[in-house]
């Protein structure tokens, strides 16, 4: 199941040989094989979820493992012509002659051959899976615990739809509810009422598609021979896997002359669901149960009517928020605690001290595991690689995006779609389709003829962590690492990868010598992510193949200057405050650098440099070293390959050199050095060098030590358009420019700019009146510490804007509210209450809907008030509800700020508002659109 993972590394690692080492022709060779053999393998995509795979899987394995022991020659070979004096027995020895060489291709070739007739033939001769179609899709009736705002929605939906022909989707992953779901529906009086026929049947992987036809005939019909004209009628298909089925059920129900046909469908894949001939289609995805329907279904499955007992009732609580709001899970775990009542072991359950969640888990993957059987072959390696990451870590899509092509599962030959493009769309299929990856904060936008779609962060539900770390245990793409009896595992032989979750493992000297016995000759990734560690651990170079290192959770007094004979290193992140070193240019292949400092505290002018040598890392796609400086010297080449550099401090002067130097560069982040000898007027000249580049998408400039006259005069005298921006900008972060707001004009005329993030006096004055026309596109606004009295947006002004949030603008009195965004949001923290009160009166437009959403931390308890209104068509009449809430330390509105997703809670506020691992450029357009799914 990873064969095709393993090809596309082959492939890279093949295409990388030959344009650096023109004289290795001869693994031209097996090259040429990889193509045909990646069609071939594709060919499983196109089989059924009704066939088994077991036999196909087997030889899956068996690639896999062919392709990957020739990777390992290759790689050997060149490592020992770079390093020949390091390489060691730790590593296969490359024999460096041709005609070995020339054995290695031969013997490579013939075996592929034999394997690929053999793969042809099993997937041309799958038997049946043993899973078969139910007719009836009734049962015993048992009550439906949560999902009760779904229920009503549907209920609402299906008995006062005025079209004729609709199909309703279902949609969501295994065990979140869609079935019970349906049934509740299905059985509901005043659905039964409401239509005069009904029809259900459960579809299943392998559906006997004759039976099932006949079936929902038979129970439309109740006998008859036909159905009447006119008629209504409701029909459920559970379950289903593929669309082609669903397109042939749908076209052998009888045609009911002016009668009405709902279909309701539930169904794991997404790309099921799709245009039918004369059918309207609605999707929706089933979310996860809250925190307190959880518990309601756990306590029901185990007390019944009775209520939880107050001794289990903390437990409970616990327990249920472990399951992450997944039914089958809080069932399964139901199941065990229903068995054992004794306070004591509840507890243990709730703090995972004992087996019960890994039970519950094992017993469920057997649900879980088709949906991830049945993937493309493009999907599974990225989707296995996610379960990685810890169970309380988001992980942002970038790093996703950095690391899978770090370790070569895309290929960068496309014609149609860039390398970072072809990562977001596998991305998007996971999360959207196949709802296997689940994301927080999405957000939609038009850009160059698609949709693009934008997660700020990403997350596996714990019981696809448990199945995609089995499975890549198993198929030895990674080795979770926790105790020290982890290392003496056979699991551990032959590994790819390495995730430690407990970062002092490799400060054990036997552990380590133990690991690195099993597998310093396969292992390519060496992740720690384990809680942060605030005292340095060994990394121990013995794994030279690496390509990956992911050690921000370490901290190192000086730059582990070991690292450096990694020379096969792509990825490499750490944490340590000393210089970088010159020498940091031998790891030449590298294009992710990531260095974060312990702590931010430097000596009075002694600014730390990004050694000049950066400049020779050809490779560098990501740059991302916090608070030193990077300067670019006139002899330097450019780094044509960076697309992001964010973290680096600069000054007005070097700022021009460095934008000659990134000329492709889509995301800035930097933090400019004023002096009192430094002419404010001079930093429009930074703009204006900014500006030249054309392709950058994300700009974030902060002013760290900024200068702002008193009262509401400015240290800027220059006029409104000598500030120049690149044209194609969607999102700016501005901080403590001081800018008056007149130079907002200029902001306001660039047609893609969809996010604006203005914080520390980033512009000053009282009043702000935008021009007519101006931020047509902008969807999100926010204003952070500012002397701002009065937003006046003129007519027609941010027509597409859906959120404004404002914080700390203790001065603010008035605000308007011009949106044409048919959902609306403005969010005020620690304002003006006369500014709430502004906002509280703002009315929407017709039949839109404005949420209002004010919090003061200023008392003790933090209190919110939340005011919703609906524009009604003559706009006299608004359904309003107020409620005041408290709340922990958390902000109200979905919209965390950049840095409250920092991995290390190290940073400063303004520091991490520079940095990408938080995503928040790329991922800023936020849940402003929650609902679109939906829509």
């Amino acid at each position: 199941m990873t064969a095709y993972g393993a090809l596309l590394s082959l492939k890279n690692t093949i295409h990388y040989i030959l344009n650096s080492q023109p004289s290795l022709h001869i693994i031209q060779l097996a090259y040429n094989e990889l193509q045909p053999l990646q069609e071939i393998l594709q060919r499983l995509d196109g089989t059924s979820p009704s066939k088994t795979r077991k036999k196909v899987n087997a030889l899956d394995g068996q690639i896999k493992d062919t392709l990957w022991a020739m990777e390992d020659k290759l790689e050997s070979h060149i490592l020992s012509q770079i390093l020949p004096d390091q390489v060691d027995g730790g590593v296969n020895q490359s024999r460096s002659s041709a005609i070995d060489l020339q054995e290695d291709v031969d013997s490579f070739i013939h075996t592929l051959d034999d394997l690929k007739r053999k793969y042809i033939y099993e997937v041309e001769n799958m038997g049946d899976e043993c899973v078969s179609s139910r007719i009836g899709f009734g049962g015993t009736k048992s009550k439906m615990i949560g999902l009760s705002d779904e229920f009503e929605i549907f209920k609402t939906r299906l008995m006062g739809s005025h079209r004729r022909k609709n199909v309703w989707a279902l949609v969501g992953m295994a065990g979140i509810g869609k079935t019970t779901l349906a049934k509740e529906i299905f059985e509901d009086p005043q659905i039964s009422s409401h239509y005069e026929y009904q029809a259900g049947v459960t579809v299943g992987r392998n559906p006997q598609l004759t039976q099932l036809s006949r079936a929902i005939l038979a129970q439309l019909t109740q006998g008859d021979e036909d159905i009447s004209e006119g008629k209504s009628c409701l029909i459920v298909l559970d379950d289903v896997w593929e669309k082609q089925v669903l397109d042939l059920l749908i076209s052998s129900l009888p045609n009911i002359n002016n009668g009405v046909i709902q279909i309701l469908v539930t169904t794991r894949d997404g790309s099921v669901i799709g245009y039918h001939d004369g059918f309207l289609t609605c999707t929706s995805e089933v979310r996860f149960l809250d925190d307190q329907e959880s518990k309601d279904l756990l306590c029901h499955k185990v007390f019944g009517e009775e209520t939880c007992p107050p001794q289990l009732d903390k437990a409970a609580t616990k327990i249920a928020k472990n399951c992450e709001g997944l039914p089958l899970t809080i069932l399964t775990v139901a199941h065990y605690l229903s068995q054992n009542r004794d306070p004591e072991y509840w507890n243990d359950v709730a703090e995972k001290r004992n087996s019960v969640f890994t039970n519950a888990y094992d017993q469920i993957s057997k649900v879980l595991f088709p949906s991830y059987d049945y993937l493309p072959q493009c999907l599974k390696m990225p989707f296995l690689y996610m379960g990685v990451f810890p169970s309380d870590y988001d992980f942002p899509p970038s790093k996703i995006i950095s690391m899978l092509t770090a370790e070569g599962w895309f290929l960068d030959t496309s014609k149609t779609l860039s390398l970072e493009a072809s990562v977001w769309q596998c991305l998007h299929e996971l999360c959207i389709s196949k709802i296997l990856v689940l994301f927080n904060r999405k957000s939609i936008f038009w850009d160059g003829g698609i949709y693009d779609h934008i997660y700020k962060t990403c997350r596996l539900h714990s019981s696809w962590r448990h199945v995609c770390r089995g499975e890549a245990q198993k198929n030895k793409f990674y080795h979770v690492l926790n105790r020290l009896a982890d290392g003496l595992e056979e699991g551990v032989k032959g590994q790819r990868g390495l995730c430690l979750e407990n970062n002092m493992l490799f400060g054990i000297k036997e552990f380590c010598n133990l690991v690195r016995l099993n597998c310093a000759s396969s292992t390519r990734s060496l992740l720690f992510y384990g809680p942060y560690h605030p005292y340095p651990v060994p990394i121990d170079v013995g794994f030279k193949l690496l390509r990956e290192l992911d050690a921000l959770q370490l901290r190192f007094y000086t730059f582990p200057t070991q690292i450096l004979t990694l020379v096969q290193l792509k990825y490499l992140a750490l944490t340590c405050n000393k210089q970088v070193p010159a020498t940091i240019s031998k790891l030449f292949n590298l294009r992710t650098l990531i260095i974060h400092p312990h702590v931010n505290v430097r000596c009075c002018r002694a600014p730390s440099y990004v050694p000049v040598q950066i400049w020779d890392m050809q490779e560098l796609e990501h740059i991302e070293i916090l608070g030193k400086s990077l300067v670019a010297p006139d002899h330097v080449v450019s780094l044509e390959k960076l697309s992001t550099l964010v973290g680096m401090n600069t000054s007005i002067c070097t700022i021009l050199r460095l934008s000659k130097r990134i000329p492709n560069i889509k995301k800035l982040g930097i933090q400019l050095e004023l002096t009192p000898c430094d002419d404010h007027n001079d930093i429009l000249s930074c703009f204006g060098c900014i500006s030249t580049l054309g392709s950058l998408r994300t700009l974030k400039c902060s002013i760290i030590n900024p200068m702002l006259k008193s009262g509401h005069g400015h240290a800027i005298s220059a006029t409104p358009s000598s500030l120049m921006l690149a044209l194609g900008l969607k999102k700016l972060h501005l901080s403590g420019m001081g800018f008056p707001w007149e130079y907002m004009d200029v902001i306001g005329s660039l047609e893609n700019l969809q996010v604006l993030k203005l914080r520390s006096y980033a512009f000053r004055g009282p009043t702000w009146e935008a021009q007519e026309l101006s931020f047509l596109r902008l969807k999100f606004l926010l204003i952070e510490d500012s002397d701002l009295v009065q937003w006046k947006p003129r007519f027609r002004s941010f027509f597409s804007l859906s959120y404004l949030s404002l914080k700390h603008c203790y001065q603010l009195k008035e605000l308007h509210w011009t949106s044409h965004s048919v959902f609306g949001k403005i969010e005020l923290v620690d304002c003006n209450p006369l500014a709430v009160t502004c906002a509280n009166q703002l009315q929407p437009r017709p039949r839109c809907h404005l949420d209002v959403i004010a919090s003061s931390h200023f008392d003790e308890k933090p209190i919110t008030t939340n005011l919703q209104r609906y524009g009604t068509a003559d706009e006299d009449t608004n359904d309003e509800y107020e409620k005041n809430e408290e709340e922990d330390d958390e902000d109200l509105s979905d919209w965390e700020e950049d840095d409250d997703e920092d991995l290390s809670n190290r940073e400063d506020d303004d520091d991490e508002d520079l940095t990408d691992k938080e995503e928040d450029d790329d991922e800023d357009l936020s849940d402003w659109e929650e609902d679109d799914e939906e829509e």
